[in-house]
């Protein structure tokens, strides 16, 4: 076997089952199923590494045996405490939680997991995993050597970026970066909150939007939502019929804005983008490393989203490697970090042999190398990411 380095292989949330109040629920793997995997990994003697010993066989200077697997959480909601941590302490497995700041629950909080319930302490209903977890848990979950938090980022947002109008805005994901700049201060807690797809007037305008990491961020002029908020309540907007009518006077109003020049009230400047780049860069390391009395070294980038400049930074400020995430081209460079999603719903079966198929060939194992091989040799032939 050539030398490579561990799989990384993340995750999001994971809960018994899929929450459909829940904006972000398509971000669930069902317990079942992630415990299944854990399972595989114990029954084949896997060892879980965090990321300063993973870097170490990136940089050849340790030997991997095959045997290894870096398994990483994003977001830091609140259900990796209270199913996935007690899973993964259940099957002898480590995991990295990537965290953003600017969404950890700030109340001095610790909530109830799954091992309260196996030591009979609260029923299985009693467990509440709406939200993101909270410092004192992070605090319990670092201390307890099953877990390594790292960076995030700080506001894991998304702004816009151009005057493109891609629709409007009633209930569902779509708004879902626009409501969270409207009350950043309800950041942490939008998961709990029943209003949260309300948070937003029924018909507000939607706009191209980026990552925060690489966003260039404008700002629509603010008469211009009043004028179509105005509009708005010419019609009763939750009948799916009445919405045709009021986005076409809406789609006027906006183009009318465009050809006056108006719509962009502010384009933010290259100075004040770097500045922002740091601030999401920089004080999430800082506060972590405050928060948690420990080295932030390693940085997982929203969305996938960043740049060469992006990356660069983030080692100047003391990360030794960031995810690769989009920039693919660089997946293979020691200071970036490759990985692949396992939030699969295939039935056991066809889970448990995908998870299998996955790892097997990112250690170059036959037959499964030469599938993987010939499936990228496919997809660049068909032009595919």
């Amino acid at each position: 076997m050539q030398s490579v380095s561990p799989p990384v292989i993340y995750y999001h949330s994971v809960a018994p089952k899929p929450d459909p109040q829940w904006v972000l629920h398509f971000l669930t793997m069902e317990l079942a199923a992630f415990e299944d995997q854990l399972a595989y990994l114990r029954s084949r003697q896997f060892r879980g590494v965090f990321f300063e010993e993973w870097l170490a066989f990136r940089k050849g200077e340790k030997k991997v045996t095959g045997a290894e697997v870096c398994l990483a959480f994003d977001d830091g909601l609140l259900d990796n405490w209270v199913y996935a941590y007690p899973l993964i302490k259940k099957y002898g497995l480590r995991f990295t939680l990537f965290v953003s700041p600017e969404c950890v629950d700030p109340r001095p909080v610790v909530r109830p997991t799954l091992e309260d319930v196996w030591a009979g302490r609260c029923q299985a209903g009693d467990l509440d995993a709406r939200g993101y977890i909270s410092w004192d848990e992070l605090r319990l979950m670092q201390a307890s050597g099953v877990v390594d938090i790292q960076s995030h980022t700080m506001s894991h947002d998304k702004y816009t970026v151009s005057d493109h109008l891609r629709g409007f805005y009633y209930g569902g994901f779509s708004g879902f970066y626009p409501s969270w700049n409207a009350f950043p201060d309800k950041k942490p807690f939008y998961m709990a909150d029943p209003n949260f797809e309300h948070w937003l007037p029924s018909g507000t305008p939607l706009f191209e939007e980026a990552s925060a990491v690489i966003a260039r961020k404008q700002t629509i002029n603010p008469v211009f939502f009043e004028e179509t908020a105005a509009q708005a309540q010419k019609y009763a907007l939750e009948m799916p019929d009445q919405r045709a009518a009021y986005e076409a006077a809406a789609r006027r109003l906006h183009r009318q804005y465009q050809e006056s020049g108006t719509l962009i009230a502010e384009v933010e400047s290259e100075a004040d983008y770097r500045k922002r780049l740091a601030y999401e860069v920089e004080a999430s390391k800082k506060i972590i490393e405050e928060k948690l009395a420990k080295s932030v070294q390693f940085l997982c980038w929203p969305h996938g989203d960043n740049t060469h400049e992006a990356h660069a930074l983030a080692l100047r400020l003391g990360y030794l490697a960031t995810t690769a995430g989009k920039m693919i081209d660089e997946a293979g460079q020691p200071d970036r970090i490759p990985r692949f999603g396992a939030m699969w719903s295939l039935g056991p079966w066809l889970n448990r042999r995908k998870f299998h198929y996955k790892i097997a060939s990112h250690f170059q194992k036959q037959p499964y190398y030469s599938l993987w091989l010939a499936n990228e040799f496919k997809n660049k032939i068909l032009k595919r990411s």
